[in-house]
């Protein structure tokens, strides 16, 4: 565990958060910040990001420190990948646990209309025209680019939120990359395709066994009941930075800090292949 967490452990939250601030004010006056071109290039020089690639996006626009607008961002992202290539992001809706949010009778998911709490980049790719969002009631996603509909459109009719006909676990079919802008592998959900994909294999249940329903309002403005399944209680201890810097290899996933700011780049096949061995052994991010 890296100091960084360590304190996060040790101190209120409220401390943290302050700490924080600071340290990302103080980055800001040791580095410069990217602007366009340079982060272009660090793009596809660090992270790997290529034409015609659909890449998973997980984001903290506080973190990063660029010198231009998060829809600069996006559009950069856009081109990048160009019209071959597709930009995909976490996209939920809620804060919290998934079984608090669907306990509330009042919980209605829109899928046109409801705000993501991911983000103001994945807002942002809510909002782009071109964007497909899954109608999935505790983890919707939504993609912009060539492969949106083979991603996102069956995703609900899935009860594991990351099993096969979730996008995540199709980042598989694709040359695909996830990549953290901003962010630590803390943030990497698709840790739990593993999970959803072993079941009762995988050496800890994380799912529980009830089917709970979730109220959406689709795109037709119609409304409907979908059935999910939402996660247990013992998957509130894990240690995903430890397990990945112990076990995971960097060509499945590399994590680095560039200019004090923390990104990593993961490959899904190889990193599906290598936490499905581990697990296959008893060794999970949950110890």
């Amino acid at each position: 565990m890296n100091p960084a967490d360590v304190v996060y452990k040790m101190l209120p939250e409220s401390y943290f958060r302050k700490i924080r601030d600071v340290y990302y004010k103080v980055n800001r006056l040791l580095y410069p910040p990217l602007n366009k071109q340079k982060f272009r290039d660090f793009l596809i020089r660090k992270l790997n990001i290529r034409e015609g690639m659909v890449v998973y996006i997980h984001s903290s626009m506080d973190k990063l420190n660029i010198d231009f607008s998060p829809f600069e961002l996006l559009e950069l992202l856009l081109d990048i990948v160009g019209e071959n290539g597709t930009l995909v992001f976490p996209c939920w809706h809620y804060r919290g646990r998934a079984e608090d949010y669907l306990d509330n009778a009042d919980a209605v998911f829109n899928v046109r209309r409801s705000p993501t709490t991911m983000g103001l980049l994945p807002e942002l790719a809510r909002r782009h025209k071109g964007a497909v969002r899954s109608l999935h009631p505790t983890t919707s996603i939504v993609a912009i680019g060539a492969a949106a509909h083979d991603l996102i459109d069956d995703h609900h009719t899935d009860i594991y939120p990351n099993g096969i006909n979730s996008p995540l676990y199709k980042l598989m079919g694709y040359n695909s990359r996830i990549i953290g802008l901003g962010e630590k592998v803390v943030s990497l959900s698709f840790v739990h395709v593993v999970e959803d994909i072993m079941k009762d294999n995988f050496p800890l249940q994380t799912l529980h066994d009830e089917t709970r329903q979730g109220k959406v309002i689709d795109t037709d403005k119609k409304e409907r009941f979908i059935d999910t399944l939402v996660p247990h209680s013992n998957i509130s201890n894990r240690d995903i930075s430890g397990f990945f810097n112990k076990h995971v290899t960097n060509n499945a996933c590399h994590s680095f800090k560039y200019k004090g700011v923390n990104y990593f780049a993961a490959k899904p096949t190889e990193l599906f292949e290598e936490l499905s061995v581990l697990a296959g052994v008893g060794s999970t991010i949950y110890g």
